[in-house]
């Protein structure tokens, strides 16, 4: 790719904001505000501070390793060996392929809510994760200019929300009390679902053999990324709270247009946010099937699965197909807990790799700041989030591992099998 043709750093950050700012918050928030009443508020600050630790090491390790596409996959390759690389890979692919359905559940019921018929809820999933695909297929570069369009919609349209909600509601002191309902395992529970909020950086990360200067500018992205989302998502789930009692949310799907209803917000208002989510839902499934479709295609070159698999056409066809059986989970606070835990364990390994990148003296131009201490927050807070999944997470987690480590180990046997029979020819 010609240096013409590379991404800025606007449109780097701006697919990492269209992964980022989307599902979490248009759909997640208010299954997070029932699991933690007001102090949802708390555990989206906790998530952030979480995230930003994971993301700055990164940042370093994206800069250190500039011409890999894998993301957090590759840099557990480069640090910590085949196996591991493999597991995170596989966790990632996962990951992306059942977070991208959950995200195209948002978008569905975001229309089925504005009037649609509730029996097309799966069939609208399917037929948006076709389209994005094809404009993947299309090039990066149009992708990028389709995210860079909506995700500014994205950001003012949660502007627009919380600053409208606080107009018309005032400040509601009695909405913040008690303030946590279900004590510190709620705000754990909330911490887990907000994380799939903060999760999508990561796409930044496998962009940067494609960003111009990338190994400069993928580190920025990925801090600016984080720095606007968590401020986005302590302002929304701040004004959601004081408009709407905590208990009134429930599992509601589009937590926003109900807060808006629930004030009596004008009609207007409220279809523009439901605009807005709708255009959110797009962006993070788009971003989600780069990030997938570039994870797959680097593993590929990696030898990490084999060959056929290779080529553009081909993973995105693997990625649509599973996103698309994926649907069939079909509840979106479920899906978010379990694609979590290979996020989390991924991610666990990033403050290790950076110390391993770091005794080899491989110096990017980003380091972080506060080495080692940031890194070690960021592995025993990983360690925290892990234990607090729940039992259905860790157990889909555990098993996912086992079926990931008999894939690589039959792969491995296939390839040594047929470079041994190619040797005796």
């Amino acid at each position: 790719m010609q240096g013409s043709k590379k991404l800025t750093l606007f449109q780097a950050l701006s697919i990492g904001l269209g992964n980022i700012i989307g599902a979490g918050i248009f759909i997640m928030a208010g299954a997070s505000i029932t699991a933690a009443g007001p102090a949802a508020i708390l555990a989206f600050l906790i998530t952030a501070f979480y995230a930003t630790t994971v993301g700055i090491s990164n940042a370093e390790l994206s800069s250190d390793f500039p011409s890999v596409e894998g993301g957090v996959y590759s840099f557990t390759l480069l640090t910590m060996g085949e196996t591991l690389g493999f597991l995170v890979g596989w966790f990632r692919l996962i990951a992306y392929s059942i977070s991208g359905a959950a995200t195209a559940l948002g978008f569905s019921g975001y229309l089925i809510s504005i009037g649609l018929p509730k029996m097309l809820y799966f069939p609208i999933a399917g037929f948006l994760i076709l389209i994005l695909v094809i404009i993947d297929y299309l090039g990066l570069r149009l992708a990028a200019v389709i995210e860079s369009s909506l995700v500014i919609l994205n950001i003012l349209g949660l502007l627009l929300f919380s600053f409208s909600s606080l107009f018309i509601s005032g400040i509601k002191v009695g909405n913040f009390t008690p303030f946590l309902p279900h004590g510190i395992l709620g705000v754990l529970v909330a911490s887990n679902i907000a994380f799939f909020a903060y999760s999508g950086f990561n796409t930044i990360a496998t962009l940067t053999p494609n960003v111009e200067n990338g190994e400069k500018t993928v580190p920025k992205a990925i801090i600016f990324s984080l720095i606007i989302s968590a401020s986005l998502y302590m302002l929304v789930t701040f004004s959601m709270v004081d408009s709407l009692y905590w208990n009134k949310f429930g599992t509601a799907s589009d937590p926003l247009s109900l807060v808006l209803s629930g004030i009596k917000a004008p009609f207007y208002l409220i279809y523009f946010i439901d605009l807005t989510a709708i255009i959110a839902t797009i962006t993070v499934t788009l971003s989600i099937i780069i990030a997938g479709e570039r994870t797959l295609s680097q593993m590929v070159k990696d030898s990490m699965l084999p060959k056929i698999l290779g080529g553009k056409k081909t993973t995105l066809l693997i990625i649509s197909a599973i996103m698309i059986a994926s649907l069939s989970l079909g509840n979106v606070e479920s899906i978010a807990l379990a694609s979590n835990f290979g996020i989390v364990f991924s991610y666990m390994l990033s403050g290790i790799q950076v110390a391993i990148a770091r005794k080899r003296k491989i110096k990017g131009k980003f380091r972080s700041p506060l080495y080692p201490f940031l890194q070690i927050f960021s592995v025993i807070l990983s360690a925290l989030f892990m234990a607090s999944l729940g039992e259905n997470a860790l157990v889909i987690g555990v098993v996912t591992l086992i079926v990931g480590l008999v894939v690589f180990s039959l792969h491995k046997e296939f390839i040594k099998e047929f470079e041994s029979r190619r040797a005796i020819r």
